[in-house]
């Protein structure tokens, strides 16, 4: 309704101007700007329309569509490349972009940013070759038998680091000294949920560790169970493959 009601106006205006009226005095009877009259009076002459053009978009997509084999390569190369990096490659090949161009690039082809996932060591030939063995060979790996084995623990020496205090005067407050102690919570992680938590006061380490497999997780594990851990050197002690095979289970330690 405002649209059609837009459009009546500047046609009443251009009506005007036509009937004699000077683009100032349509201006004045309509009550819309001078410039305004002048605007719609031109287009309808050079247009015969005094339809607005369409608002909002990207007037420029096909412009940098066309040379999207360059921005997607330099993505490709540089993964972690910044929108402003790209603007300034692209420059000094003579492309000139935004980034707000850019990022609707990338929007428009399903590309977005996201925190990376590897690091430089996959470029040592040794590690890149264990972690594409594990990759291979996940498919083969049934999701109801895994049971993935992890830790976490709290200190009581954790303390903040901020805190508020009155201009020009030290933030003084008592945090814990000397005795430390710490609490470490282990559990599996089905499909299905957690299995085989424990809480253990005190650090992580191989007797405990050993004491834990033994005690907490055997019982619960079935024939055919796939136990994950990582290479904590706490879970490649002694004792720990032969409690978990004697359950009927196999593990597996992921790649470095």
């Amino acid at each position: 309704m405002a649209k059609a009601l837009s459009l009546d106006l500047r046609q009443r205006v251009v009506n005007a101007i036509a009937a004699g009226m000077s683009r100032r005095q349509a201006a004045e009877r309509f009550g819309v700007g001078a410039a305004s009259a002048v605007r719609w009076q031109k287009q309808f002459s050079g247009t015969g329309t005094l339809q607005s053009d369409r608002q909002g978009g990207d007037r420029r997509s096909k412009h940098i569509d066309a040379h999207a084999a360059t921005i997607l390569g330099l993505c490709e190369a540089t993964p972690d490349i910044t929108l402003a990096e790209i603007k300034v490659q692209l420059a000094e090949s003579g492309i000139r972009a935004g980034i707000g161009t850019l990022w609707r690039f990338f929007d428009r082809h399903g590309i977005t940013r996201k925190k990376r996932r590897r690091t430089r060591l996959n470029k040592r030939p040794a590690l890149m070759q264990k972690r594409q063995e594990w990759f291979e060979g996940q498919p083969d790996l049934d999701p109801e038998r895994l049971v993935f084995i992890d830790e976490t623990s709290a200190s009581t020496k954790m303390a903040r680091l901020y805190g508020r205090a009155p201009k020009g005067q030290r933030c003084r407050a008592s945090v814990p000294h000397g005795h430390w102690k710490t609490t470490t919570f282990t559990a599996g992680l089905r499909l299905g949920g957690m299995a085989a938590p424990m809480v253990l006061d005190g650090p992580m380490n191989g007797d405990a560790f050993l004491a834990y497999v033994s005690q907490v997780l055997v019982p619960e594990l079935t024939p055919g169970d796939i136990v994950i851990m990582d290479n904590l050197p706490a879970h490649k002690v002694a004792g720990v493959r032969d409690a978990i095979e004697a359950a009927g289970a196999s593990l597996i330690y992921l790649p470095p």
